[in-house]
């Protein structure tokens, strides 16, 4: 039975919905705001896919549900206009566009001249020579956002397979719209972390020349000056309140980018300004001006054209609760102090208030004795009692359990990713974080038992009464008490933890012991994922075992005792092997063979990683050539860590290692995890743009995982994609996995980059990675690792030749 066979006509058809559908692919790649993204693509349907006409609109929710045209081309805009189309059920609503918004599903009127649903707009369409029309929903976030509609001169256009393409084009549209709304928030955060930045460096520059003044006037000339001069502010001008009703502020200090300075003492402005913003300072509250240069009514318009400024915030400056002035800042744009940074420039200015507190009551030795003190006891940030003050507390708990005979506990916490959050959303959000925690540790252990602050994210318990079995019901208390995310910069953050447990007088009689081996149940409890341990003796014993595990692990990289296995990739269009993966196995002589994960973990910690690395270079080199030697110029792929990534020494350890055995950048391939680049997105394109001036060939190692954005990757100077075996192996089950499988591979096929598909188990997934277009697959499938001296044989042996 012959195959089905396309007309001249329906493969013109279909040509141009391809075009099309190339042409939205670019036109996404470009686009940097929705608007550009809408008229580029009607530009697309229309100059390259040939198409009458193309309009994007978008589904109003207002009574009317009308439908707004957004862009268009082909026609002009007074016909665009003149549609009034709805998305409501009544006659304007049920045409094409209407009923794709309405319904969801893509929508076709075959011939307009025929179709009853399209009479309102048949006379109009037949002078403008549109026959046909097809109308594709634009779904983001889950929600139906307007439609694509597209024209056609000729009658019964848009077939079963056109409409497949054109389908995937308004799909591709709508992601595109998806990714740059996503661009946009992200944009704007990081609008709001720079002006928190701004605000943070002026709350630590004041508080650095609060603590280093020593007169008043001069701190306020100094917070003037750094607010202007390091923080990027217009003005800024400290007031002080006099008796004086004409009179009613005198400028203290003061400092200008411009250098004229101004001040609200004269009371020039108009009696409600005055008013209002007395009430407020008077309520201990920010005044807050914004816009001022646009908002021809505002008090301050005429001086802000004068001065240059856009925005105004006047801060209440108190000392012993009595309002004594204003610091005044004037910013530039119009938009300019939100409410993130009001709430810095507020704390900075009760921190200045305070400078103006200590600087007048320095006289007060006793008071300054008693801070001195506790500061020495207490945690800054929290109040908490600090290390030194729990070693004393320790030290009265073992002398009174001892004297009354009863066990106690300490309970070891620490709290993860405070290191990620000071890194990412600043040491502010970090301290509120803290301050966080510990409310809610007094709260869920109560007044009888003391939380203290032993470090940066750690803290501790000291349980005065009870066994195991109070510490560990205590332990699941905690840990309840920090199951709620907690709210930093907008986003909601799980403060997760470890609980380790010491308990007196089994697991030690002296301060020291009890909280070192609450350190080391902590640790377990880390490792476990259990969120506590109680300490065991056979804790110390398995430390002592870690320890010398990694002596022995480097004692077998120096003396050349590991192993390296190679793991074949088969080219999907030959069904030929194209390659292989070095990969580092481990056979202890006490232990066996260890897995790797766990011996490339201890790597990891322990500094170990770079030396492992280098070894498995060399080696793998030494391997490429002996196979150069029998005419096998297949490359070998190496992994580098994140930590290799960062270490300055890198590119001349790898030349060194080329330089040895003489090697050609063709030998060997670097595969990088998405994970690792985007530890320091920045150092590691510098890293690669290095290595890619060796000719090394770098490819992107589970990719998917990572969360590197489509702008990153295309800066990336890399030749492949490696999709993670986490969507790969889930493929013919999952079609959500299927279809990011098939995303990546088109993705990385429009950057014109190679796709490598690991954990390929089974036939089946390997027939699909081939129909996606899939260039290179790796697992199971086609064998394990295997030792090198046992590859030629296994080569012959297979079917992959």
């Amino acid at each position: 039975m012959s195959g089905y066979c396309a007309s001249s006509e329906e493969v013109e058809y279909l040509n141009r919905a391809l075009r099309t559908l190339s042409g939205c692919n670019r036109a996404l790649l470009r686009a940097e705001d929705p608007c550009f993204l809408f008229r580029e693509i009607c530009r697309v349907v229309v100059e390259e896919g040939g198409y009458r006409m193309a309009w994007v609109g978008r589904a109003e929710h207002d009574e009317a549900q009308s439908v707004t045209p957004l862009a268009h081309v082909g026609l002009d805009k007074d016909y665009v206009d003149s549609l009034n189309i709805t998305w409501a059920d009544r006659e304007r609503g049920r045409g094409t566009t209407g009923t794709a918004i309405r319904t969801g599903v893509p929508t076709i009127t075959r011939n307009i001249l025929t179709d009853p649903r399209l009479s309102p707009w048949r006379e109009s369409a037949i002078t403008h020579g549109i026959t046909s029309v097809l109308s594709l929903p634009l779904r983001v976030d889950g929600e139906i956002f307007g439609a694509l509609a597209i024209c056609a001169r000729e009658p019964d256009a848009f077939g079963e397979r056109e409409l497949a393409l054109l389908s995937e084009a308004a799909d591709d549209m709508a992601f595109g719209l998806q990714a740059l709304r996503i661009k946009a928030r992200r944009r704007q955060a990081e609008q709001q972390v720079e002006a928190l930045n701004r605000a943070l460096a002026t709350r630590v520059a004041v508080n650095h020349a609060v603590i280093h003044a020593t007169s008043e006037i001069p701190l306020l000339t100094e917070i003037c000056r750094v607010l202007v001069d390091e923080c990027g502010y217009r003005q800024a001008w400290v007031d002080y309140r006099q008796d004086d009703p004409v009179h009613p502020y005198k400028v203290m200090a003061c400092n200008a980018a411009n250098g004229i300075c101004q001040g609200w003492g004269a009371g020039g402005h108009d009696g409600s300004f005055h008013g209002q913003l007395e009430t407020t300072l008077q309520a201990g509250d920010p005044l807050v001006l914004r816009d001022l240069l646009n908002d021809a009514e505002a008090a301050l318009h005429e001086e802000a054209r004068e001065y240059g400024f856009a925005s105004a915030l006047a801060l209440p400056l108190q000392v012993e609760d009595t309002l004594i002035g204003m610091l005044v800042i004037m910013a530039e744009r119009a938009d300019a102090f939100d409410e993130k940074e009001v709430e810095l420039l507020l704390a900075t200015a009760h921190d200045l208030g305070f400078g103006i507190t200590t600087l007048r009551t320095r006289a007060r030795a006793v008071e300054a004795e008693a801070t001195i003190r506790r500061m020495a006891y207490e945690d800054a940030l929290t109040g908490l009692p600090n290390r030194v003050r729990l070693h004393e507390l320790l030290d009265t708990a073992i002398a009174n359990a001892r004297q009354e005979r009863r066990p106690f506990g300490l309970l070891h916490l620490e709290i993860a990713r405070n290191q990620e959050i000071n890194e990412t959303l600043g040491y502010r959000e970090g301290d509120r974080l803290q301050i966080e925690i510990a409310a809610r540790l007094r709260q869920a252990v109560g007044a009888e038992r003391t939380v203290a602050r032993m470090g940066e994210c750690e803290f501790a318990v000291l349980m005065p009464n009870g066994g195991a079995e109070h510490a560990s019901q205590l332990a699941k208390q905690i840990l309840m008490a920090l199951y709620d995310p907690v709210e930093l910069s907008g986003l909601y953050l799980e403060a997760r933890a470890s609980i380790g447990i010491a308990l007196y007088p089994g697991h030690g009689t002296a301060p020291e012991a009890l909280i070192r081996r609450s350190g080391s149940a902590m640790e377990q409890a880390k490792r476990s994922n259990a969120g506590f341990a109680v300490f065991q003796g056979g804790l110390d014993q398995e430390c002592a075992q870690h320890l010398t595990l990694m002596g022995d692990l480097r004692r077998a990289i120096d003396r050349n005792e590991l192993l390296l296995y190679y793991q074949p990739k088969v080219e999907i269009a030959s069904n030929r092997v194209c390659g292989t993966e070095a990969l580092v196995r481990w056979r202890h002589p006490q232990h066996g063979m260890l897995p790797p994960d766990e011996f490339v973990r201890l790597a990891e910690n322990t500094g170990l990683i770079t030396p492992l690395t280098l070894w498995v270079l060399d080696t793998a080199l030494g391997q490429r050539y002996a196979w150069h030697e029998e005419g096998d110029e297949r490359p070998i792929s190496v992994n580098l860590s994140a930590h290799d990534l960062r270490d300055p020494r890198l590119l001349e350890r790898i030349r060194g290692s080329f330089a040895t055995w003489g090697a050609k950048p063709h030998w060997i391939e670097f595969e990088l995890t998405e994970s690792a680049l985007m530890e320091d997105p920045v150092a590691s394109q510098q890293t690669l743009s290095a290595l890619k001036d060796l000719d090394a060939h770098l490819t992107i190692d589970d990719f998917g995982t990572g969360y590197s954005s489509l702008a990153y990757l295309q800066r990336l100077p890399v030749d492949s994609l490696k999709i993670d075996q986490s969507f790969v192996s889930g493929m013919t089950s999952n079609p959500g996995s299927a279809k990011i499988v098939r995303s990546i591979i088109e993705l990385a096929h429009n950057l014109d980059l190679t796709v490598v598909a690991e954990g390929v188990e089974d036939q089946l997934t390997f027939n699909q990675l081939g129909q996606y277009g899939c260039d290179i697959a790796q697992g199971y499938k086609i064998s394990q690792p295997i030792p090198a001296e046992q590859f030629r044989d296994w080569e012959t042996r297979s079917v992959w030749h």
